[in-house]
């Protein structure tokens, strides 16, 4: 403690700290194909107004729900063609458009608020401009679109257009690219094979990573999908030890909540994860087909 840059000497007070808690308040959803059900829930998105937007990964859907668990609608069927999706996985949203990773058609799909198809770009293929089976998707500070190309084991940024700007990973550096945010200059990727963080500049220069495979306090059993709260910090799907880690960005462990299992606050392989508006963080429960709210 400092007042004014000085050590308070002789306080007779005591400063208790204890780590932020993350408790469970709500959780939704149950096997199935109709309305507000799952199977495989996996992306997590939330857009302007505050719904929850779910790539609900086996029923080749995207269903939107209230920030109060509510379901509102739902797009997409099983196929190939425009506004169809065959095991979508990343989503994201920006400007008013619903970006979803069409995965097993390599591509990604930009949408209406309401579902209605705008434009797509990728294809398979290793070119530049094409995708292998990716995974996680995001929204850089200038608008671009942050891919994770799994097969290919590469980064690549797109404009909103589809136009393919860069890449990051040329070097062999990855082995499953999973997720990769922007926060202040950083990138950060969670490599799911490696079991650990990678951190880049805004150039894509390598800068350092933390973690390794393990159970133990900042240690990933194939880490998934990342997120920024609203404190700073970096929440981590640790998907294998079914429990969402909290770092420091410089990779200092600060907290971890989950166990497996499949009672409230529990998990099964926890995918995805989004800050709502509130500060509140939404949480896909892959294996137990449902979305947890904690706060």
């Amino acid at each position: 403690m400092k007042v004014n840059g000085e050590h308070v000497r002789g306080s007779p007070f005591e400063v208790r700290f204890i780590p932020r808690q993350y408790r469970p308040v709500l959780s939704f959803g149950q096997k199935g194909s109709f309305a507000g059900m799952f199977i495989n829930p996996w992306g997590l998105t939330v857009n302007e107004q505050g719904d929850i937007l779910v790539t609900d990964r086996n029923n080749n859907r995207v269903q939107v729900f209230s920030s109060n668990k509510a379901f509102l609608r739902s797009f997409g069927t099983n196929g190939e063609e425009q506004g169809q999706f065959n095991q979508p996985t990343g989503i994201a949203f920006y400007n008013d458009k619903i970006i979803v990773v069409d995965r097993n058609n390599n591509r990604v799909q930009i949408l209406s608020t309401q579902g209605g198809f705008l434009r797509h770009f990728g294809g398979e293929g290793s070119l530049d401009h094409q995708l292998k089976h990716p995974l996680g998707i995001s929204v850089d500070s200038d608008g671009n679109l942050i891919v994770a190309d799994q097969d290919n084991k590469l980064i690549k940024i797109f404009s909103q257009s589809g136009t393919f700007l860069r890449q990051i990973g040329t070097d062999g550096s990855f082995i499953r690219p999973f997720h990769c945010i922007q926060h202040d200059n950083y990138f950060i990727m969670s490599d799911k094979d490696d079991h650990c963080v990678k951190v880049f500049d805004r150039e894509g220069k390598f800068l350092y990573r933390f973690g390794k495979k393990g159970g133990g306090d900042g240690e990933f059993n194939g880490p998934c999908c990342l997120s920024m709260n609203k404190a700073g910090h970096l929440l981590v799907c640790d998907s294998g030890n079914h429990r969402i880690q909290v770092f420091e960005l410089s990779g200092t462990f600060i907290t971890k909540f989950g166990a497996k299992g499949n009672e409230i606050g529990e998990f099964n392989i926890p995918t995805s994860i989004a800050v709502l508006n509130d500060g509140r963080i939404a949480i896909s429960d892959y294996r137990n087909h449902r979305i947890q709210i904690f706060e």
